[in-house]
């Protein structure tokens, strides 16, 4: 049998997402941005968050493993752009959210990525967004249920 990778979604997915990263690590550092593309997606996804999430909700979101995350918030804490509280309904569960400074300071490369963002999409219709968005969709839902 033989294996195309070029016709492979999965392979296509990861070399874009290796060169997207690699561009977000070229724009944050140029920015003086002192966090990872990784830790800069923990901060966004906090922010998108309307409420503190757990360790594992905020992991399962970033499809991540747990102890990657507490790593990376380890950091983010300490420079006290997130902050962890103890869950007013189970005291044994940390709830994790974006503190008042990380969410300005976060405020000032948004802009730089939103630009990087409209780069990678550049040449692509919204019709053809919208359909790479549903079909990613579907293969994520797929794979999510093979697991079960």
């Amino acid at each position: 049998m033989h294996f195309d990778s070029e016709s492979s979604p999965g392979f296509a997915i990861g070399r874009v997402a290796y060169q997207i990263r690699s561009a977000m690590a070229k724009v944050l550092k140029n920015a003086d941005w002192p966090y990872s593309p990784e830790e800069t997606q923990t901060l966004i996804t906090l922010a998108d968050a309307s409420e503190p999430l757990s360790m594992n909700e905020l992991a399962s979101l970033m499809i991540r493993d747990p102890t990657t995350v507490k790593r990376q918030l380890d950091r983010l804490v300490e420079h006290q752009f997130v902050q962890r509280n103890a869950s007013s309904e189970d005291a044994r569960i940390v709830m994790i959210s974006l503190t008042r400074r990380g969410r300005q300071k976060l405020e000032t490369v948004l802009p730089l990525l939103d630009d990087l963002r409209k780069a990678a999409l550049k040449g692509i219709s919204k019709s053809d967004l919208h359909a790479m968005q549903n079909a990613l969709g579907s293969m994520q839902k797929n794979l999510s249920s093979l697991g079960k």
